[in-house]
């Protein structure tokens, strides 16, 4: 088996996978109605993979949670679930924070997933 460089883009691709759910308040009960808040991915840039992560070939999934406001806005966020990498936690929390949502104001939790192959 060929043997490639550890930054070569053949043996790591980072997949993302944003995936959205409202969370379960009575709040959220309350307004069961209403749309939730969802991500315009048109307005998110790919978070960029920590160098010290890559060169470890670290991965694993970061459950997020943002409060959204009535012009689509996120807050700071907050880790929920930690993907076990300090660096791959805070890189996808700033990166989707700077998203913009529709049908705001709300709560939402997201998953990012960082995949090395």
């Amino acid at each position: 088996m060929k043997r490639l460089a550890p930054h070569s883009p053949a043996t790591l691709a980072c997949t993302m996978l944003l995936a959205l759910a409202s969370q379960t308040t009575p709040a959220a009960a309350r307004d069961a109605d209403k749309p939730r808040p969802v991500v315009d991915f048109t307005s998110c840039a790919k978070p960029a993979w920590p160098k010290a992560d890559l060169a470890a070939r670290h991965s694993g999934t970061v459950t997020l949670s943002f409060n959204i406001d009535s012009q689509g806005k996120a807050d700071a966020g907050t880790v929920v679930k930690s993907s076990g990498h300090a660096g791959l936690d805070e890189a996808a929390r700033s990166g989707i924070a700077k998203c913009r949502f529709k049908n705001g104001p709300g709560a939402v939790q997201m998953q990012y997933v960082w995949v090395t192959e």
